[in-house]
């Protein structure tokens, strides 16, 4: 075995690292969606030959860090000693490792001189896959009804060209296929991309150097989280979340946790989450483990120790959720609004982790999707908008929370408001600002949530969203004060009426869909804040008065 030095090491996981942000820029220039160019939901990584995770585009954590379990369910179908260069794997399917159905996964295997280095894998959420309604259905009761499910299988890069088998089941069964095959073929391009470096790094420094770089690099991984998770004292540490309701019952879906910390290790116990819903809101597996391992990762960071996310990260972290509930279900249960869920089991960790470390964890933000969609139909078909808004980050040990950004999980883009209009002419935006006295007081304030509303401005259309936090407010943390929730309402001739945080309706033309995003909890008790802290806050209109809790004490 050749022996390698930390100097090449270092170069060849910094060069993987990015191959995979070189995969992600070319995946978002070439899309077409607004959902993937413009807010950029999607994801690019580098595998190695075994399927683990070894290099990651800064795009969501939540699709990231579970991408080894759908290429997994692949090789068990299709072993690695069978691939060509010219196979493709593909699939979407929640149960064998997937997200959900809108999260379309593409890897390609890298080959060089006949030997198989690895995968070059994307997942991105298209705007549609079929199903009973356009870009949602609210009413789905199992997974049938939410759109077209491709369990893991082998296909040929030719099938994805127009008349192969891809290209044909898109053209007959999703609702902009024109759009939904250019997402699919740029998600292909971003995989050639990978391809293409990876093999240009083993040409370098010899296959041999690059797999002792690989197992090396996750070595490097796991130390660091280890030493993470030794400066936490032994013990456990309880929490616990809540879904604000169903979408048949008003009844809120409870998130148990237990971390419990035995030197460098450390186990998630879900046991008490409640049982998997009947309604679309259950979280796969991937994403609870995503939703965890993503969590993990940032209270790493907020102790200074920056680990580069990777299969070797997560071998001190174990994560066990009972089969069959909310965070763990069984087929065919439904899971379209899986990021209602996945964001309670990364807040359930987060404050379970600030039991062992108060010092290091912020308040929670507005850990949500707020995902709002609008859908019409005339004679040239389809038009279906979809996109992720951000409210109030929490506020840190040290800092204010960051305002009106996209959650951690998610971390997308808001899609700017000339794109928009240009892309669905039948949408205005007539407003989109900060909500002042949103963040939770404190020491350091909590980050604003936002306002955004939808002026509808042709017939025929239709509005759909889901959220959280509707009901129960992100919580401050060291004597912070709680953030704000959100909401949904309609305006139509004059009248405002308030939907619930999970709904689909057909809306007017000169009706407005108003979207309110809550801020942020704060960090500390508000009498410490800095009174040039709060003259600040009155001069930039976060708070609309200096009557706050403790202000003047």
């Amino acid at each position: 075995m050749t022996s390698i030095d930390s100097a090449t090491i270092n170069i060849v996981a910094n060069a993987m690292h990015g191959a995979a942000q070189e995969m992600g820029l070319n995946l978002m220039r070439s899309a077409r969606s607004t959902i993937i160019r413009e807010a950029r939901d999607f994801s690019c990584a580098l595998l190695d030959a075994e399927g683990r995770l070894v290099a990651q585009a800064e795009n969501a954590p939540i699709q990231m860090a579970s991408l080894s379990l759908p290429l997994e369910s692949c090789l068990r179908r299709y072993p690695a000693g069978t691939l060509d260069a010219d196979d493709v794997f593909f699939t979407n399917d929640p149960y064998e490792g997937g997200q959900h159905l809108q999260d379309l996964i593409v890897f390609l295997p890298i080959i060089s001189g006949g030997q198989l280095l690895g995968f070059a894998g994307s997942v991105a959420h298209h705007i549609d896959i079929g199903g009973g309604a356009p870009g949602l259905t609210l009413d789905a009761a199992d997974i049938h009804a939410e759109g077209l499910r491709f369990t893991a299988m082998r296909l040929k890069v030719t099938d994805f060209d127009d008349g192969g088998f891809i290209s044909d089941i898109v053209k007959a069964n999703f609702r902009e296929p024109i759009t939904s095959m250019g997402d699919l073929r740029a998600q292909l391009a971003a995989c050639h991309v990978g391809r293409e470096r990876l093999i240009e790094i083993s040409e370098r420094y010899g296959a041999e150097v690059l797999a002792q770089c690989i197992d090396a690099s996750l070595d490097h991984s796991e130390a660091l989280m280890r030493a993470v998770i030794s400066d936490l004292p032994d013990g456990q540490y309880a929490a616990e979340d809540m879904v604000d309701s169903g979408v048949t019952t008003p009844d809120p879906i409870k998130v148990s946790l237990m971390i419990t910390v035995a030197g460098d290790s450390l186990t998630c116990d879900f046991a008490g989450t409640d049982l998997q819903t009947d309604d679309f809101l259950n979280v796969p597996i991937a994403s609870t483990l995503a939703a965890v391992h993503s969590a993990i990762a940032m209270f790493a960071v907020a102790g200074g120790r920056r680990i580069s996310v990777n299969a070797g990260s997560f071998r001190p972290v174990t994560v066990d959720v009972p089969s069959g509930s909310f965070l763990n279900p069984v087929s065919p249960a439904a899971v379209r609004a899986r990021m209602c869920g996945a964001y309670r089991a990364f807040d359930a960790t987060l404050m379970a982790l600030q039991l062992a470390a108060p010092e290091r964890v912020p308040a929670l933000g507005f850990n949500v999707n707020t995902t709002v969609g609008f859908t019409r139909r005339s004679e040239d078909g389809f038009r279906i908008f979809i996109e992720d808004l951000g409210g109030g980050w929490g506020a840190t040990p040290a800092t204010d929370g960051a305002d009106m950004l996209d959650a951690p999980l998610s971390n997308c883009k808001i899609t700017p408001t000339e794109v928009l209009e240009l892309d669905h002419p039948y949408l205005r935006i007539v407003q989109y600002a900060y909500v002042p006295d949103s963040g939770g007081d404190g020491e350091f304030r909590g980050g604003l949530g936002s306002v955004r509303e939808y002026e509808v401005i042709e017939d025929g259309v239709s509005f759909f969203a889901y959220a959280d936090r509707h009901a129960f407010s992100p919580r401050g943390a060291a004597g912070g004060d709680p953030g704000t929730r959100g909401s949904f309402s309609v305006v139509s001739g004059g009248n405002e009426t308030t939907l619930a945080s999970k709904s689909s309706l057909p809306v007017a033309r000169g009706d407005s869909v108003r979207v309110i995003v809550g801020g942020g909890g704060g960090f500390g008790i508000a009498s410490a804040r800095a009174p040039g802290a709060r003259l600040m806050d009155l001069r930039n209109g976060k708070v609309t008065t200096d009557t706050c809790r403790g202000a003047h004490e």
